[in-house]
């Protein structure tokens, strides 16, 4: 508890300096934060010359808006905050770049599993429901009664009155639309996956 405070001290009185221009302040920030960011932001773009671009711009827009910088707030929460903005610019790209395209395809791939465990926190619930409106009424019951309520086959089965063969097979099928769907709407899987990397950090 001493060591943390005394690192939000050392934190608080760094940014202190940033504010009023100190460059020595400025470097010892990004040498605490740029590998953390740095890391963080690979994960996403699957490339080390655009992460590095990408960490670059992130220290020089803080840089920029050093004046305006809250002091008693969290300073790696802003850090992310201005990350994952450059990170959506960065995908907002990809659409015209098809090498892009496919690194962040497989990122997403790769970390499908994360991305369906945080559409079911609240925080993803609108991403969640856009995805469910495009199913049948029928596999979209049996998706939220055995996936989000975490019913077997049999009690879905019983509840709506079908065999649990029927269930099954309606879940595959739902499960597969799912996934296609939020892997090929990047703004729905964008959102959704950067606040698993983010949260996990």
């Amino acid at each position: 508890m001493i060591l943390q405070q005394t690192k939000k001290t050392e934190t608080t009185d760094l940014l202190e300096k940033l504010k009023q221009g100190d460059q020595d302040a400025f470097s010892e920030l990004y040498s605490i934060y740029s590998f953390q960011l740095y890391t963080n932001i690979l994960k996403m773009v699957k490339d080390e010359h655009v992460a590095e671009e990408i960490l670059q711009e992130l220290f020089i827009k803080v840089w920029q808006k050093r004046e305006h910088i809250l002091t008693n707030t969290s300073f790696k929460s802003f850090l992310y905050r201005v990350g994952q903005n450059l990170v959506y610019d960065f995908f907002r790209k990809l659409q015209s770049d098809q090498k892009l395209y496919h690194n962040f395809k497989a990122v997403a791939t790769q970390h499908y599993s994360h991305i369906e465990e945080a559409l079911y926190l609240k925080q993803s619930e609108q991403a969640l429901d856009l995805a469910l409106s495009k199913l049948s009424p029928q596999q979209r019951r049996v998706y939220k009664l055995c996936k989000i309520e975490g019913h077997t086959y049999k009690e879905a089965a019983e509840i709506l009155n079908i065999s649990s063969h029927t269930v099954k097979e309606y879940l595959v099928k739902a499960n597969h639309f799912v996934k296609e769907y939020l892997l090929n709407n990047l703004d729905i899987t964008m959102t959704v996956l950067l606040f698993f990397l983010i949260k996990e950090n």
